[in-house]
């Protein structure tokens, strides 16, 4: 018992002496890893983007926000949602290689939350549906998640979202929501 403790130690410590170079490197490693990931993300993205661009039927907004209207709700005289709403959505979310990486379809549940609490892109397109509205919203990742990216979007990466609002609500206002 005692020898494995000994070479345990022993290996340990060889470790720490070669620990700083070996440890820097695989910093460096992981840190190329990831640039290389976002340059494939970013490349990748600009190619799709321009892709949904040439569709027929999508409205280019200024921001970059790429929107392809798939129905409208049935009293279009409804408001649209500001910024500082909460939100009843049904909503499915992919990336250029056509991942899914969050679908409240799959759940089977809608999710509610402030459209302040979303990424510019997200936000940007619920705000431009009334209840009842479903689009295709397709950014740029400076509209979504950027250079940091989340999870498993990778920094950089262009987002598609299928999204249907179904309700919302305005500070101290009433829910407005699609007729049924």
């Amino acid at each position: 018992m005692i020898r494995v403790i000994l070479a345990a130690a022993a290996l340990a410590l060889a470790a720490c002496d070669n620990g700083s170079n070996g440890v820097m490197r695989e910093i460096e490693r992981a840190e190329k890893e990831r640039a290389d990931a976002a340059e494939q993300a970013a490349s990748r993205s600009a190619s799709w983007l321009e892709e949904v661009r040439a569709q027929p039927g999508v409205e280019a907004r200024p921001s970059g926000l790429l929107l392809e209207r798939r129905a409208h709700g049935r009293n279009q005289s409804l408001p649209r949602p500001t910024e500082n709403a909460v939100v009843l959505v049904h909503y499915e979310g992919k990336l250029a290689n056509g991942e899914v990486f969050d679908s409240s379809f799959e759940r089977g549940e809608p999710a509610q939350f402030p459209l302040g609490g979303v990424v510019p892109g997200f936000s940007e397109a619920i705000q431009q549906m009334r209840p009842g509205d479903e689009v295709i919203a397709t950014f740029p990742g400076e509209l979504g998640y950027g250079e940091r990216g989340s999870g498993p979007i990778p920094a950089n990466a262009a987002l598609q979202f299928r999204i249907i609002l179904l309700a919302f609500q305005e500070p101290g206002g009433q829910p407005v929501q699609a007729p049924r």
